[in-house]
């Protein structure tokens, strides 16, 4: 190490310096020139102290510099990227897989002595990041993706410096972008070595099978699958639809090139309800490479998802007809009508046997003034487990009614409790049900109806969704009501001549009687417990490297399909730690997320919808990641990316068998000797604590020695 001292760098003027040093001086003679009893050696070493702590404090404040050079032997540090991928092990053509890998890893791994002894390599493996090794022998080559823009972007986020990288790979990305832009950037040359062979492999490959995951039962579905055909050029490929190894409908398809993907359609008939699995299988070709990509799997969920409905009509009325045809007219609705004569007769037969095949009842007009109390009784024990919806009639019995359904009804009625002419009103706290979630109009100016406007009230735990207003002011009188109890919805719409509403010229009026009605109808049918959340991965099990795709349908209680939620996604799995994800909207209820790529193994998925903070439903579900890997659906070199790489970089490309020129074009390139590098480093003396360590030692010293003497 050379040291050389610079000088003084102080703006203090030379005239100034000298006035101090002489008054430093001066002021440590006079300080001890006069004590008496005090000897001429004590009196010269108390002032040489004085006189040594000012002079120190002097050149401090002058700020003496020194600069220390330093020669460093700097070695030549090269960066080794090793692909840690699967298809890196694939035996094809002139290349021999594993062992000829490995092989190369230690002819591109020199021991340091000879000519490479000023060589220092770091070594790396990646897939779809850089994994930092200390040797070839802990990369294992199972990497299910190939991320080559990612290892690049994270080789220039390293903090040690390098001279030139070593990129050893087929050049096979099936994952992340192209890295040709990242390439450019590389601020070293890169060596490319590609691995692999160039030639093709007849194979037929299933790509994809499109699909809706939900289905209604006894409808159909149409399948598309896209078959890849490598090397197979005008022949008669055939391609099956299975389902538990029965071939449910095979087509044939004619390739027209040596390589090309041709789309195939299947109508598949869905006559069976629940969770079904299917497979879009090719039967093996002579000369196919592999057949473990012939075959994909997918499920559909089969659900009858009509709403079986009742309709007891109790008195003939205009509501009754108006009621019973909107509803018949509703596709997702199957309705059986039975109107009341007298005694235990109805005009289309008996009551159902088996009250569990309904998703609702509706009660019109029950009980009449006229039914016999015995077989009222009979009716209200027949579906005392059904979900119910209550609406009045002139005729209906309302006390009868409370003691039917005592304490299970949304409204209570009082005595003295009769009818008037009414409009209704809008409950400003249940704003936000489901029921009134549509374009509510902003003023409700609806003809009148018939209704109450005193002697009842909601029950404990109902939401009251309507009042009734009477000659313009509101009352506290329900309308419309609703509550959940013993598992099943009930609404009571308290009140009747709406058939008023349907028959109004104004399109308003007619819009807001019939999506209350389809609302309030859907609501109390879908019942309490019923699933408004559907979410199922696209398939039941995901290949090596596959992006995992998870859809959702979700619903609103009304059973319409809810497109304004915000659906959050966990995905949980034993060696993972948990991630979240957010769906993403796609109109019409459809929800999905794409959570990326997964290592091998089976995962379990939660997700929660919400809409306006208020949860709405959650569910979850499982998938399993295994089977084909991606990286065994292209096995063929890419040169020319490769090539790109090592141009844009300023590097070279060579193929696995021109290994032994690496080392020649890195020594004409960059050189392999080691090399001097001097650092410079300036100091600022006053910046030490030496110096002041020093002044206190001086001061102590002529402090003790005046202490020594009794000098005050």
């Amino acid at each position: 190490m050379d040291i050389q001292f610079d000088g003084f760098q102080s703006a203090l003027p030379v005239f100034w310096v000298f006035i101090l040093l002489a008054g430093a001086l001066f002021l440590s003679w006079w300080t001890y020139r006069r004590i008496e009893g005090l000897s001429r050696p004590w009196r010269w070493t108390l002032t040489g102290l004085r006189a040594a702590a000012f002079l120190l404090l002097l050149a401090l404040l002058l700020n003496p510099v020194l600069t220390m050079h330093e020669d460093l032997k700097i070695p030549v540090r090269i960066a080794l990227m090793l692909d840690n991928s699967q298809s890196t092990t694939i035996e094809k053509g002139d290349y021999d897989g594993e062992p000829y890998y490995r092989d190369l890893m230690d002819r591109l791994t020199p021991e340091r002595s000879g000519e490479y002894e000023h060589l220092e390599l770091a070594l790396y493996g990646f897939d779809d990041k850089l994994i930092p090794a200390d040797s070839p022998s802990e990369l294992n080559l199972d990497g299910t993706r190939t991320d080559i823009d990612q290892a690049l972007a994270d080789f220039m986020d390293l903090e040690d410096r390098h001279d030139a990288l070593i990129l050893v790979t087929d050049g096979i990305a099936t994952s992340g972008r192209d890295p040709s832009a990242t390439a450019s950037r590389v601020p070293v040359p890169v060596y490319t070595i590609g691995i692999g062979d160039t030639t093709r492999q007849n194979d037929l490959v299933v790509q994809r099978v499109m699909h809706n995951p939900t289905a209604s039962l006894n409808s159909t579905m149409r399948v598309q699958a896209s078959i890849l055909n490598d090397g197979f050029p005008d022949q008669d490929i055939p391609v099956q639809l299975l389902r538990d190894g029965d071939v449910l409908e095979e087509k044939t398809i004619r390739s027209s090139e040596g390589r090309s993907v041709q789309q195939v359609a299947f109508e598949l008939g869905l006559d069976e309800e629940g969770v079904q699995q299917y497979q879009i299988h090719v039967p093996q070709i002579p000369g196919e490479w592999t057949t473990e990509n012939n075959t994909r799997w997918f499920s559909v969920d089969v659900r009858d998802d009509r709403i079986r409905i009742l309709h007891l009509a109790y008195e003939m009325h205009p509501d009754t007809r108006a009621i019973r045809q909107y509803l018949q007219e509703d596709r997702q609705i199957f309705m059986e009508n039975r109107t009341w004569i007298r005694d235990d007769r109805y005009v289309e037969g008996s009551l159902p046997d088996r009250p569990d095949t309904l998703d609702l009842v509706i009660f019109h007009g029950f009980p009449h003034r006229d039914l016999d109390g015995s077989h009222a009784r009979q009716v209200a024990e027949r579906f005392t487990e059904n979900a119910l919806f209550i609406i009045s009639t002139p005729g209906q019995d309302i006390s009868r009614l409370s003691a039917l359904f005592q304490g299970q009804l949304p409204i209570r009625y009082q005595s003295g409790y009769s009818w008037q002419d009414v409009q209704v009103w809008l409950s400003e706290s249940q704003i936000n049900h489901a029921i009134l979630d549509f374009g509510m109009p902003e003023e409700l100016r609806m003809p009148t109806v018939r209704g109450g406007i005193r002697d009842a009230n909601g029950a404990q735990g109902a939401n009251v969704l309507l009042y009734t207003a009477y000659r313009g002011s509101p009352t506290r009188t329900p309308f419309l009501a609703v509550q959940t109890a013993g598992g099943r919805n009930i609404a009571h719409l308290n009140g009747f001549h709406f058939y008023r509403w349907a028959l109004n010229t104004r399109q308003d009026s007619q819009d807001f009687w019939y999506n209350l009605l389809n609302n309030t109808v859907k609501w109390t049918a879908s019942g309490p417990d019923e699933e408004l959340l559907d979410l199922r991965p696209a398939a039941p099990v995901f290949q090596l490297g596959e992006p995992v795709l998870i859809n959702g349908f979700l619903r609103d209680e009304t059973g319409e399909p809810e497109e304004n939620a915000v659906i959050d996604i966990t995905v949980e799995s034993e060696d993972l730690e948990d991630r979240s994800y957010v769906m993403s909207n796609e109109g019409e209820g459809r929800y999905e997320v794409e959570v990326g790529n997964l290592p091998q193994g089976s995962y379990v998925f939660t997700g929660t919808a919400s809409r306006r903070d208020r949860e709405v439903d959650s569910r979850s579900g499982q998938f399993t990641v295994g089977g084909i890997n991606r990286e065994l659906f292209s096995t063929i070199r890419n040169d020319e990316l490769l090539t790109f790489i090592a141009a844009a970089s300023g590097g070279h490309y060579l193929t696995h068998d021109q290994t032994d020129e690496l080392f020649d074009h890195l020594r004409d390139d960059i050189g392999l000797e080691q090399r001097l590098e001097t650092t410079t480093e300036t100091v600022a003396l006053h910046r030490h604590p030496f110096w002041f360590i020093l002044l206190v030692i001086l001061l102590t010293f002529e402090w003790a020695i005046r202490k020594y003497r009794s000098l005050s």
